[in-house]
């Protein structure tokens, strides 16, 4: 994995917040979104479908709307204030 620090600061802690690629995230969201789907026809495995589904959708929110930014202290990842009000 290769990590970025960015100077940007956590509103949560004050600690430095570190980026992750945004493309990958956005890749391993949409593919693990896409592999859930066929899961769900199989009634065995539905809690598997549901959880592949929702870390999919977690990483799809983070690489958009936290643009891959997180603090190592307080483990957030802070979404931009004009994306959400």
């Amino acid at each position: 994995m290769v990590w970025m620090l960015v100077t940007d600061l956590c509103p949560a802690c004050g600690h430095e917040l570190t980026q992750k690629s945004r493309a990958l995230l956005l890749l391993s969201g949409i593919a693990m979104l896409v592999v859930s789907v066929p899961i769900t026809l199989r009634a065995y495995v539905w809690p598997l479908a549901i959880l592949l589904a929702a870390t999919g959708l977690y990483l799809v929110l983070w690489s958009v709307f936290g643009k891959g930014r997180w603090c190592r202290r307080c483990k957030k990842f802070p979404v931009s204030k004009k994306l959400v009000g």
